[in-house]
């Protein structure tokens, strides 16, 4: 079921990102068997309660494991943005727009963008109206061909490395929360998507990135 798909891949990346490995989680929450989280990771199920206390005791976002929303943000899924979203100029607009509508309660559930990019097949930073870099704290365009590698911290980008080595369809959505580099030298928590395109006449990926800061 789609549902029971969103929870896995949030599951799965709850999991490397905090122990690396399936086989380390379980260790670290007292499952013997591994192979007890299969019908999980794969979307066949969802976890029970004695399942769900074990990954609250360590340390999980069981709210946004079940729905996408972080508790800090009862807001819409930021990949909601790039769902609505197919060009260039629908990303400019998108950014401008949501900016321009702060305020409400209707923006209670609008997908608050606070910086985007456009990525090339080579990971590097290509177009960004300066919002990255503003977000991060850089100078300006101290982030122009910079590699997404340089920015994101070394044990978060092993998942987002992984996913953008898969065979990923075009028009695909992919959601990390990850932690950025800024320009002092620390790390902020950012939750972040790619929207994937692949360049006319060729097999060359393109990636729209937006971001905004995470609660966690």
């Amino acid at each position: 079921m789609p549902s029971n798909t969103g929870f896995s891949k949030r599951l799965r990346e709850y999991i490397l990102q905090k122990h690396g490995s399936v086989n380390s989680f379980c260790k670290a929450v007292g499952i013997k068997y591994p192979a007890q989280m299969t019908p999980y990771l794969q979307g066949k199920c969802r976890p029970g309660k004695k399942m769900l206390e074990r990954l609250k005791n360590d340390g999980a976002d069981i709210q946004w494991l079940q729905s996408g929303h972080l508790k800090a943000y009862p807001l819409a899924p930021l990949s909601n943005a790039l769902a609505f979203s197919r060009s260039r100029m629908d990303i400019d607009n998108l950014f401008r727009q949501v900016h321009l509508n702060v305020g409400g309660d209707a923006d209670r559930y609008k997908p608050v963008i606070e910086a985007y990019a456009i990525i090339d097949h080579a990971e590097r930073l290509v177009d960004m109206t300066g919002s990255i870099e503003t977000f991060l704290g850089y100078e300006p365009n101290a982030l122009s061909e910079v590699r997404l590698a340089s920015l994101i911290h070394p044990e978060d980008y092993v998942l987002v490395q992984s996913s953008l080595h898969r065979q990923l369809p075009e028009d695909d959505i992919v959601t990390f929360h990850s932690r950025f580099k800024t320009g002092d030298g620390t790390y902020i928590p950012v939750e972040w998507c790619l929207y994937i395109k692949y360049k006319p006449m060729s097999d060359l990926r393109e990636y729209t990135m937006v971001l905004r800061r995470s609660g966690s």
